[in-house]
């Protein structure tokens, strides 16, 4: 097994690109070591490896507070935006980019999934750090416009980063076009 790994250029914790006679290894969470925790139900889990009972995920001031219900995530989001001051909304997007795991909003006919919400704005978020790469299948941005990239750090090409202004949603992600392969996000 490792001898075909190797030889389709795939190694263990992340994947090898061969350039000339160099091979460059882009990493992975789970083979940097990398892991975000959040908060959920007075413990601290890990995204990065697993959720758990967790289904609604806020990314707010560097906090990431976790919930079994999106009705749970917007009542903890409209209490910290009232107390927020002007200094601290800088950087910041008072309505979220909500990325749903299933098409249609995880709505019907499709099963409940995760939701992962983003409020911080200005850099590029890697949503693998958050056990969500290439797992989102619909969107709705919030106050704040969005840029969706194929690979971490913005980077990407076929299809190359996206652009996506404020008050936008898409149930099919471009018709499926773009459905389970955005890696990170942007917020402006």
């Amino acid at each position: 097994m490792q001898r075909i790994l190797a030889k389709a250029g795939i190694t263990l914790g992340g994947l090898a690109l061969a350039v000339g006679s160099t091979t460059v290894v882009a990493p992975t969470a789970q083979a940097t070591g990398t892991s975000t925790t959040a908060h959920f139900e007075g413990k601290t889990i890990d995204l990065s490896k697993d959720w758990g009972a967790a289904k609604a995920c806020n990314v707010q001031r560097g906090v990431i507070d976790c919930f079994r219900t999106a009705k749970e995530s917007d009542t903890k989001a409209a209490q910290q935006a009232k107390t927020a001051s002007p200094s601290a909304a800088q950087g910041y997007c008072s309505t979220p980019l909500r990325l749903y795991e299933h098409a249609n909003f995880n709505s019907s006919p499709y099963p409940q999934g995760r939701i992962l919400s983003f409020y911080d704005s200005g850099y590029w978020q890697n949503l693998g750090d958050y056990g969500f790469n290439d797992q989102t299948s619909s969107y709705k941005t919030g106050n704040c416009a969005t840029s969706f990239a194929k690979d971490n750090d913005g980077r990407g090409s076929n299809p190359s980063p996206v652009y996506v202004g404020a008050w936008k949603s898409d149930g099919y992600m471009g018709n499926g076009s773009w459905n389970d392969l955005v890696s990170s996000i942007a917020l402006y």
